[in-house]
């Protein structure tokens, strides 16, 4: 019987090579501008996926992934931006769960009274559904594994959280610290929230990783290298995963 690939998906090049170099038989797929590797860990088919930056080549990417590989769960490693004040470059989120942060209704306002971001109501917009903030999970099977190797990660502590996604780059400390705050977002990235949706989608299970490159409330800078310290974790946790698999 062949098995179904477990599916990683990152979107950039810095985000999944550590990974794909420790494929075997490692098979390189172009599909528009979206670059696919197939090969295998410890004899389990696995499928890498780089699917460029932002939500819509997030989803465009994934989903041609699932529809030509049919994988059984899906990862997301890669880096995010730190907005939360006890939390530091090097940690790692754990994305339990995800919402949108760009997705909202403003409050009705004339000309002249300006615009607070903060004032915003976040909302998810469906056609027969009431429109309403929906918060994605990551799956608990998934979740479980990474939780059982945070004691193993060196860089940093590995911690469950909240990730806030979208196609924004939020440098406003009062925003971050908004969101935070009231929100008890983790981090930011710009691709998560697309990647639950069309797993949710699919009904395939789904979980990202999320390391945190840099965190402006505190002032700590952005640093390549994490993204490398990310690969690591999800390798291990990729590993373990393969062994829960084989013993179904």
């Amino acid at each position: 019987m062949d098995l179904k690939p477990i599916l990683i998906i990152g979107a950039l090049q810095s985000e999944i090579d550590y990974l794909v170099k420790k494929l075997d038989d490692c098979e390189s797929i172009k599909n528009g501008i979206y670059k696919f590797y197939k090969g295998t860990v410890n004899n389990y088919p696995v499928v890498i996926a780089k699917s460029e930056v932002g939500l819509i080549n997030a989803a465009s990417c994934l989903t041609i992934a699932i529809e030509k590989y049919n994988p059984t769960c899906i990862l997301n490693p890669g880096t995010a931006g730190g907005i939360i004040e006890d939390r530091h470059k090097k940690d790692i989120i754990i994305g339990v769960e995800c919402f949108n942060i760009l997705s909202s209704k403003t409050p009705y306002k004339e000309l002249g009274e300006g615009s607070d971001s903060r004032d915003w109501e976040f909302m998810t917009f469906s056609d027969g559904e009431i429109d309403e903030l929906k918060i994605y999970k990551s799956d608990d099977r998934l979740t479980k594994i990474a939780n059982n190797l945070k004691q193993k990660y060196k860089y940093g502590n590995v911690y469950d959280g909240i990730v806030g996604s979208a196609d924004v780059w939020n440098r406003e400390k009062d925003k971050l610290k908004y969101l935070s705050d009231k929100y008890n977002v983790s981090c930011e990235d710009m691709e998560l929230i697309a990647i639950y949706t069309i797993a949710k989608n699919y009904n395939i299970p789904a979980l990202g990783i999320k390391i945190m490159s840099d965190n402006e409330l505190l002032g700590e800078q952005y640093e390549p290298i994490v993204a490398t310290y990310c690969q690591e974790f999800t390798y291990e946790f990729l590993k373990e995963l393969i062994k829960d698999l084989k013993n179904e």
